[in-house]
């Protein structure tokens, strides 16, 4: 599971819409990372990571580990 990225989204106080409009995807592709049942693709962490200006070091605490 996604706990980084639910934890991050929660601290910015945004609803899974919210999220999913900001870094430029639907809200089930979102959702889907968020809960663990899809990885991202690098496209989807960029954007994110652009859209929030999380550096790099940050934003590997919020993809999923591989476990």
């Amino acid at each position: 599971m996604g706990d980084g990225l639910y934890m991050f989204r929660h601290k910015q106080k945004l609803s899974q819409q919210a999220m999913a409009d900001k870094i430029g995807c639907c809200r089930d592709t979102y959702a889907s990372v968020e809960n663990g049942k899809r990885i991202g693709s690098m496209r989807f962490w960029r954007k994110l990571q652009l859209a929030f200006n999380i550096p790099d070091e940050e934003l590997g605490g919020l993809m999923p580990n591989d476990k």
